[in-house]
């Protein structure tokens, strides 16, 4: 029966996991890839700066964005360990 109990949290823990993992696939190409495409001009600072000034709501959108993303990383972090070290 402990057995049985200990198999369940352990497959909760990795769907957890898993879960996290499709949400950071979702978050992080947006505040990654797609805002700073949008914002960003290489090589001319001042346009940059009128770009985020312009776009302000996508600019902060990006940073909690990113911020998600950074947090369900420490929270995949420890799952992933527990994971790791249990012992069968």
């Amino acid at each position: 029966m402990t057995n049985q109990i200990a198999a369940a949290s352990l497959n909760r823990t990795a769907r957890v996991a898993g879960i996290l993992y499709l949400l950071i696939a979702l978050f992080a190409p947006f505040s990654m890839v797609y805002v700073p495409s949008m914002l960003i001009v290489p090589g001319d600072a001042a346009t940059t700066a009128k770009n985020i000034m312009t776009s302000e709501g996508l600019f902060r959108l990006s940073i909690a964005s990113d911020s998600v993303v950074f947090l369900i990383e420490i929270v995949l972090t420890v799952l992933l360990y527990v994971l790791g070290t249990h012992k069968n």
